[in-house]
């Protein structure tokens, strides 16, 4: 298990982000309290004081004495709880308990290096409670003189009843009862988070996956928040063209950052692929083509995603003749045949794609068919940016069989979503088959849970938001 770096603000986002959890905890522990409060029997509680009289001759305290004295002090609070003295007290006050439990209702203490003994009884009932105390103190002292000749313990206060209960002590158990679901709910938390290896944000991809981060994508709802918008349910099969409809938005300027980071590479075609289905491939696909064709480049789209296509839903267009057409017709048809062409009149911008085609029972070994190389390689010539769309490579070989003809790959990860030993698996796949990764783009990022990381950024972003 990997060590976390154990900060302040680590500290405050892991309690933040398992806020709930720990407050289940603290109310546990407050319920368990005051249920034990009004399941537990109300005791309370008599005392009275013994007092060892010291010997005093011609006016004159007798040392050796009182030290002495002291000495017996303990011995006779042993005497006070012998089976002897206790089963008198029984007797006498025809009191229907044994021995034991007698006993375990009686403390005797004495206060140190002094000649004071105090006997405590705890009981439901304050009336026997003050009874017992006081007759145990009244059999001791008869007892001891009887049998030891001391006539020198005396009362000092009789036993009266309590007024109030001693247990249970209701404020006291409330306090332990949520300090102790607090330290619960808090080991827990932090036990979840240290075993927590999801990769969250683009130091968790540097770290552990060990290639670059071309961009973060934080999650749509942050600019939902920023507008003081209502939240509006998006179907997962429906892709937002932010880039489009909301230029101005935190999204639209993530993926310019992304567009920025691939010009630099100067890359053709790419492949674009996830580890899982549903990481938002999809929507940065769509966005980043549209965002190079702003640049006034010619962009195409390619679904090859042949099991389940979506790139002609997301633009609204028809799945038709495409790529499993062409590479089955052997030649016979041009692909400019089945290119269809998406425009935004508004912006003044289109991009053509090229969709997955007619359905197919072996997508792989079409992918895998020379006729698939030579139409990339023609698309790559006649294109400024091809982009490839193929599915998640975490239990298919297509994406892996396709990286391999492409410039480069673009691995899109759903930030706190996946465990990166599966990411990681995935990876080293595609560098067994000499895939080019390119680099990995974050989605779905909170970012107010990694303020840390993005914070200052966004900040500033949202503080000329509206200007």
């Amino acid at each position: 298990m990997e060590e976390k770096e154990l900060d302040f603000s680590y500290i405050l986002q892991t309690i933040w982000k398992r806020f709930l959890l720990i407050l289940l905890f603290v109310i546990l522990g407050l319920g368990t309290a005051v249920f034990y409060n009004y399941g537990a029997p109300i005791i309370y509680e008599s005392n009275t004081s013994l007092y060892v009289q010291p010997e005093v001759k011609a006016s004159e305290v007798d040392y050796e004495g009182i030290l002495t004295n002291q000495k017996m002090v303990k011995t006779y609070t042993e005497i006070i709880k012998s089976r002897k003295i206790i089963n008198k007290v029984i007797k006498t006050l025809d009191l229907h308990l044994t021995y034991k439990e007698v006993n375990k209702m009686l403390s005797v203490t004495s206060v140190n290096d002094t000649e004071i003994i105090t006997i405590a009884v705890q009981n439901e009932n304050k009336k026997l409670a003050k009874d017992i105390a006081n007759k145990t103190a009244e059999v001791f002292i008869e007892e001891i003189k009887e049998t030891m000749q001391i006539n020198n313990i005396k009362v000092i206060d009789e036993a009266i009843e309590g007024k109030d209960p001693v247990s249970p002590r209701i404020l006291l158990n409330c306090l332990i009862g949520c300090a102790g679901g607090l330290f619960v709910g808090l080991a827990l938390a932090f036990l979840i988070e240290s075993m927590d290896n999801k990769i969250k944000n683009h130091e968790d991809v540097k770290k552990y996956l060990k290639i670059k981060t071309l961009g973060v994508v934080p999650h749509n709802s942050i600019d939902t928040e920023m507008k003081g918008k209502k939240k509006v349910y998006v179907s997962p099969n429906e892709v937002n063209l932010k880039i489009i409809n909301d230029p101005s938005s935190v999204v639209s300027e993530s993926i310019r950052m992304i567009r920025t980071n691939l010009n630099f590479l100067d890359t053709k075609l790419i492949n674009v692929t996830s580890t899982l289905p549903s990481e938002g491939k999809s929507e940065v696909i769509c966005n980043l083509a549209l965002s190079f064709a702003l640049l006034d480049k010619k962009v195409l789209v390619v679904d090859c995603d042949l099991r389940k296509p979506k790139i002609h839903r997301n633009f609204g267009l028809t799945r038709k003749r495409g790529v499993s057409d062409l590479v089955l017709a052997k030649g016979k048809h041009k692909y400019t045949e089945a290119i269809q062409t998406y425009t935004d009149p508004s912006k003044k911008v289109s991009i053509d794609i090229l969709s997955a085609g007619s359905k197919i029972s072996n997508p792989s070994e079409l992918i895998n068919n020379q006729g698939f190389a030579d139409l990339l390689k023609e698309l790559r010539e006649d294109y400024d940016l091809v982009l490839v769309d193929c599915p998640p490579i975490s239990s298919l070989t297509d994406g892996v069989l396709v990286s391999k003809l492409c410039d480069g790959t673009v691995y899109v990860i759903e930030s706190d979503r996946i465990d990166r030993s599966v990411i990681e698996t995935c990876i080293e796949e595609l560098n067994n088959n000499k895939a080019f990764i390119l680099g990995a783009v974050l989605t779905k990022v909170n970012v107010k849970h990694q303020k840390k990381l993005y914070g200052y950024k966004y900040d500033y972003y949202y503080s000329n938001y509206n200007k």
